[in-house]
């Protein structure tokens, strides 16, 4: 039976080749973590290519942590981290955000989200801990009339709560959320009046862990990211 073709098939880029046969040849451990590349001359010879092609490859596989590209010194593989596969993910993310209710998406995925890290920060957390995040709250209420710098200490207090699992994608996905959503935080109303309100939220937030009433700081960690929204974003 003939076959029709509707579209003809779309020919890889050269670099595209080369990132697949690079990739393979880490994931299968013929290059070792931490050896290093090639040099892009002894590359370009190996798979027949000019030095774009093996830039565009390096780079590519440097966004999927693969590699790390230091200046100077020869490309070596690497493992993906955490941050890696954020990273990945910050483009798609930053587009959604701007479509019809991106943002009340992304406002309930860090409401599930915090929710998590205080109910376990709660039940778990060390007193090494607490006093940690202890020191954060002092630093945000001292800020209080300095806007861009309580917007610093805001984050760093929600941060350390993050840690407390001892996770290292929490704590990505905190600093995803505060480069997709918080960082765009528009500038509305009287902020040393906002700053004051969350600050007193930050503070039962924390006497709620400090005391290990979890359902206490559950409870005051959702009302606190629903008043934030409706007042930067809705007001």
């Amino acid at each position: 039976m003939p076959i029709t073709i509707k579209r003809p098939v779309e020919r890889k880029k050269l670099s595209e080749t080369v990132e697949e046969e690079l990739e393979l040849m880490i994931r299968q451990g013929e290059i070792a973590e931490g050896d290093a590349l090639p040099s892009e001359r002894d590359l370009m010879a190996a798979f027949g290519v000019g030095r774009p092609s093996i830039r565009d490859a390096l780079s590519a596989l440097a966004r999927k942590g693969l590699v790390k590209i230091s200046s100077g010194e020869r490309t070596r593989v690497t493992r993906p981290s955490a941050d890696t596969i954020i990273s990945e993910l910050s483009g798609m993310s930053k587009d959604f955000l701007s479509q019809p209710n991106g943002l009340q998406y992304f406002d309930q995925l860090r409401k599930f989200f915090e929710s998590s890290l205080v109910r376990y920060a709660a039940e778990y957390a060390t007193e090494e801990q607490i006093n940690e995040l202890e020191k954060a709250l002092e630093l945000n209420g001292k800020s209080v009339k300095n806007n861009s710098q309580f917007k610093k200490t805001d984050i760093y207090f929600h941060r350390v709560i993050a840690s407390i699992p001892g996770n290292p994608i929490f704590l990505a996905v905190h600093q995803a959320l505060v480069d997709w959503v918080i960082d765009a935080r528009p500038v509305k109303g009287n902020c040393e009046e906002l700053n004051m309100k969350s600050f007193k939220d930050h503070t039962e937030i924390f006497n709620c862990i400090k005391n290990h009433d979890v359902e206490g700081a559950d409870k005051k960690s959702t009302q606190h990211i629903e008043y934030v929204f409706d007042k930067y974003y809705l007001s």
